[in-house]
């Protein structure tokens, strides 16, 4: 008997059941991996369950980039900046938008990775440590400048303790914590067409933040001042961000209003023909044949006979007479040798730098250049940011009386771009460490008395005049090495205290004056002329606490008066033989003959060159006829300000008054004048 199949067999057996239709979601039917009893998803809500993710991605992602600028701006702020919890909010929001603005570029060129934000608050702490150190160095922040001289601060930082304090610490822990909190952002999905997004994104980001700094001026949009002598307080005052970018935009020479070529050979012109110069422009007329000098500025022949003598300029390392300040009066830190020699000098006194606790080269190129770093602004150093080929300076003056010419320092030629720099200036030598292997040293570096015997072989052994220019480094900062030998260690107590830091600066201080002793004993015997220009580049710089107890009301800034008594530095003209006319007859005014014998002198180092010059009896050209007729108006100026003829100092952009003097409004004239001339000499 056959058993026919039912249509419920059938449909089994076809693999169907014979309802056809799905269990719904909700059903109590079991599924695969889930408990019988719990309700699973509806398809639309499994679907939203990724697109919930990524937004709270994105959102955790979002608020870690907004942490990331706060973070960012503390982190840069904290380890220098002693007011930051009492900045005007103004300033605090300008400063989170630039850096807000900055963070964006960096997120999106690295991929907004987690590695990104972590690479910005690197930068913002390494620029709020650096800031600290560099502060506690030479008592100013960076500015975009030094970055152009790394290298040079990594040749000279050996003297100097790194050692955090626990403001820098703080910050190091938190970067870390911060570190450590980004595993828990989420990583950002990237694909080709993500990244080929983020990629064009930086750049237009680029584009538009380069744009907008070179058309906008910061200054006037952010109400930012940053102070020339008072760098810190603008830093701490309108942050850190805000002022280096401002510093960025000051950082291209700007032509001086009312510039011109013809209004700059005029100026120099109307100076060369009110000293009797020829008014050309040149030495032409005046320097004859083999470099003797020729035709007198009178028309005569009285010069043709006279021997140009060989001519030694030397720019000594932090060389400063501490001694004019009230805590360290009667000390060992005034230089006795020196006032002793200033007494039979040409001239001597007091010049004014615009470099303080270091920027030597910014001296070098006042002294070299004849022109003023008050024309330039705070944190500008030319010896690295421009070409200074084809100027007229002091190099390129004695080489065109046929003098040979050679530059001496004893350290890395490539510090402060002295191996470009000197050959742009026109020197035929440049001798740096390399030629002083295995000579003395003081705390590791050579002594000025190495550097001066050199010198004299120099000039024992040359055939003609020469124009040698001896940088020295024996007394670089910073003080605290404790490598001084017990034989050449003296004390100068601060009010009655003493510091090592000091003691020690004042040791090295008096092996430099002792080896000046030495050089002008060794010049005095020898037959041939010999002209010296000896000037310290900067005064010492300290830690604050140091520096408030040195200085005193200097070192809170309370006066220009005050400020300017810390960028004082010694100078002198001396020479070993007799000059019988300082300058050609007929051409020195009251004040330039003022200026002879032992009467002590205020000047500045720009002009220097020209009073080494006049002093000396050489004849002059149109631009040192400029800087001299300058001088008379305005005896000295630097990064800071200007003296009048009266001795009153005044600050480049403090507005004139009614009560200013007549001399005072005279001198400002003047500047601008001295702003055209040193633009076209440098750059037109």
């Amino acid at each position: 008997m056959s058993i026919e199949r039912t249509d419920g067999a059938a449909a089994l057996q076809s693999g169907h059941s014979a309802d056809t239709r799905q269990p719904e979601a909700d059903a109590t039917v079991p599924q695969p991996g889930h408990d019988a009893t719990t309700p699973q998803p509806a398809p639309g809500a499994a679907a939203s369950q990724p697109r919930a993710h990524a937004s709270r991605a994105r959102l955790v992602r979002a608020l870690a980039c907004m942490a990331a600028v706060a973070l960012g701006f503390f982190l840069m702020e904290f380890p220098a900046n002693d007011v930051l919890f009492s900045m005007d909010f103004f300033y605090v929001a300008a400063n989170l938008g630039m850096l807000a603005a900055l963070f964006a570029i960096v997120y999106t060129v690295g991929q907004r990775s987690r590695g990104a934000i972590a690479a910005f608050l690197a930068v913002c702490l390494l620029a709020g440590v650096a800031n600290h150190f560099v502060i506690a160095f030479k008592g100013q922040p960076v500015v975009p400048a030094d970055l152009f001289a790394l290298n040079t601060a990594a040749a000279v930082s050996g003297g100097y303790s790194f050692w955090p304090d626990e403001r820098v610490v703080a910050c190091g822990v938190l970067f870390a914590a911060a570190c450590i909190g980004l595993r828990l952002v989420p990583k950002a999905p990237l694909s080709r067409r993500a990244m080929a997004a983020n990629a064009a994104m930086a750049v237009v980001l680029v584009a538009a933040f380069g744009t907008w700094i070179n058309v906008r001026d910061i200054g006037e949009d952010f109400h930012c001042v940053v102070g020339e002598w008072n760098t810190r307080a603008s830093y701490a005052d309108q942050g850190t961000t805000l002022c280096f970018l401002k510093r960025v935009q000051d950082l291209s020479p700007k032509a001086p209003a009312g510039y011109s070529a013809e209004e700059a050979e005029r100026l120099l012109a109307e100076a060369g023909t009110a000293a009797g110069a020829g008014g050309n422009g040149s030495h032409e007329g005046r320097v004859g044949e083999g470099g003797a000098p020729g035709t007198g500025r009178d028309g005569s022949q009285e010069g043709a006979d006279k021997v140009l003598p060989t001519v030694i300029a030397i720019m000594n390392e932090t060389f400063s007479d501490l001694s004019r300040f009230e805590s360290l009066a009667g000390t060992a830190a005034r230089p006795t040798h020196y006032y002793e020699l200033a007494q039979e000098s040409l001239a001597w006194g007091t010049a004014y730098a615009s470099a303080f606790g270091a920027g030597t080269c910014n001296s070098e190129f006042e002294f070299l250049t004849g022109s003023s770093m008050g024309n330039f602004g705070d944190g500008v150093y030319p010896y690295v940011l421009y070409d200074l080929g084809g100027n007229e300076n002091l190099v390129t003056y004695f080489k065109s009386l046929g003098y040979a010419t050679r530059a001496i320092h004893p350290a890395d030629a490539a510090n402060w771009r002295r191996d470009r720099v000197y050959g742009q200036l026109g020197f035929d030598a440049f001798d740096d460490i390399s030629a002083f292997e295995g000579a003395e040293t003081l705390r590791g570096f050579t002594t000025d008395r190495e550097t001066y015997d050199y010198v004299l072989d120099l000039v024992e052994e040359g055939t003609g005049p020469q124009f040698v220019f001896d940088v020295t480094i024996q007394n670089h900062g910073g003080y605290d090495t404790g490598l001084v030998p017990s034989d050449l260690q003296v004390t100068a107590p601060v009010d009655g205290v003493s510091f090592a830091e000091v003691d020690e600066y004042a040791s090295c201080l008096a092996q430099s004056d002792e080896d000046l002793a030495y050089l002008v004993e060794r010049l005095r015997a020898l037959d041939e002329p010999v002209v010296v220009c000896f000037f310290g580049d900067h005064q010492p710089a300290f830690d604050d606490a140091l520096a408030e107890a040195v200085y005193g009301d200097a070192a809170g800034a309370a006066t220009l008066e005050d400020v300017q008594e810390r960028y004082a530095v010694p100078y002198l003209v001396w020479a070993n033989y007799d000059v019988e006319d300082n300058a050609a007859e007929g051409t020195q005014d009251e004040g330039a003959a003022a200026r002879q014998g032992t009467q002590a002198t205020d000047t500045s180092l720009n002009y220097l060159g020209a009073e080494l010059v006049r002093a000396a009896g050489l004849p002059t050209t149109d631009y040192l006829a400029f800087l001299e007729s300058l001088r008379a108006a305005v005896p000295a100026l630097n990064l800071n300000g200007f003296m009048d003829a009266e001795g009153a100092w005044h600050a480049f952009d403090q507005k004139p008054s009614s009560e200013d003097a007549r001399e005072t409004q005279n001198a400002r004239d003047l500047l601008r004048g001295y702003a055209i001339v040193q633009y076209a000499n440098l750059f037109g």
